[in-house]
C-alpha cells in the first residue's frame, strides 16, 4: 500500500464512509428539488386546463344562449305586438305568458290602460311578424337583441291593411328553463 495515499487505511475508509452520506444527501437534495418542481409544474397545468375549460365553457354556454333566446323572441315578441279588439282578453294572456314577472306587470298596464279602449274604440286588428333579427349580447340565462317588424293593421277607418315597420330592443331571460321577454323597448 502506499503510504499516504489514503487507499487501504483507516484514513481512507473514514474518508470512503463519509463520501456515501454526502452523495446520498445531494442526491436526495436533487430529487426533492425535482418532485418540487414537477408538482408545481402539474399544478400550473392543472390550473391552466382549468382555465381553458372554463373559457370554453363560457364560450359554448353564451353561444347555445344566443341560439335558444334568438329563436324564442322571434316566436313570442309577435304575440306581443298582435292583438284584435274582439279577442283582447286572450290575446293579452297569451302574451303575459312569455313574459317576466317584472316585465308582466309594465305590460298588462300599457295594454290595459292605453292600448285596449283604442283597440276597442277604433276596431284594431294588428299582426307582427319578425323579418330580421340580430343579437347584440348574449350570456347563460340573458340575452339582448334588435328585432325588425312588419305589422298589418287594419281599424274601423281603414280596412285596407296599413303595413308598419318597426325595431325593438328586447331583453330575454332565462326562468326555469323558459326563455321569456324582460323588456321590450321601441326603437325609431
Amino acid at each position: 500500500m502506499i503510504a499516504g495515499s489514503g487507499r487501504g487505511t483507516l484514513r481512507g475508509a473514514m474518508h470512503g464512509t463519509l463520501r456515501a452520506p454526502a452523495t446520498a444527501w445531494r442526491w436526495a437534495r436533487r430529487a426533492s428539488v425535482t418532485v418540487v418542481i414537477l408538482v408545481v409544474v402539474v399544478v400550473a397545468l392543472a390550473a391552466s386546463t382549468g382555465v381553458l375549460f372554463f373559457q370554453w365553457y363560457s364560450a359554448h354556454a353564451a353561444d347555445d344562449a344566443r341560439v335558444a333566446a334568438m329563436a324564442a323572441a322571434k316566436k313570442k315578441v309577435p304575440t306581443l305586438l298582435s292583438y284584435s279588439y274582439t279577442t283582447f282578453g286572450k290575446n293579452l294572456a297569451r302574451a303575459e305568458a312569455n313574459t317576466t314577472p317584472k316585465f308582466r306587470d309594465t305590460y298588462g298596464k300599457l295594454m290595459t290602460g292605453k292600448v285596449e279602449p283604442t283597440a276597442k274604440r277604433t276596431k284594431v286588428v294588428t299582426q307582427a311578424t319578425v323579418s330580421a333579427a340580430s343579437v347584440i349580447s348574449a350570456k347563460p340565462g340573458s340575452a339582448t337583441m334588435l328585432l325588425f317588424l312588419s305589422q298589418q293593421t287594419k281599424t274601423s277607418a281603414k280596412q285596407q291593411p296599413v303595413l308598419n315597420d318597426n325595431a325593438v330592443w328586447v331583453s330575454m331571460r332565462q326562468v326555469n328553463g323558459t326563455w321569456l321577454i324582460d323588456n321590450l323597448v321601441p326603437r325609431g
